[in-house]
């Protein structure tokens, strides 16, 4: 577990070490967008470090989409006569 750990410091340090420059010049979006990028694999991380039940990301799409998807495809069937 230390291993993995020392890992994705290592990753998280690279990563923020060379786009911190980039960073200080870009507009406001593109750090919220990168900034959420980052928030997302910190706690896909964190999922694979202690490996609890925490609700990964497609559980979160499929509770926001199946309704809408399903509803879709209600609308689109055709009966056949």
């Amino acid at each position: 577990m230390l291993e993995k750990i020392m890992v994705l410091i290592i990753s998280y340090v690279l990563a923020l070490g060379t786009d911190i420059h980039n960073l200080s010049d870009a507009q406001v979006r593109s750090k919220m967008i990168y900034f959420g990028i980052i928030v997302i694999s910190l706690y896909l991380s964190v999922d694979y470090l202690i490996k609890p039940e925490l609700p990964d990301i497609h559980a979160l799409v499929d509770l926001t989409l199946t309704r809408p998807a399903r509803m879709i495809v209600e609308f689109l069937t055709v009966k056949p006569i």
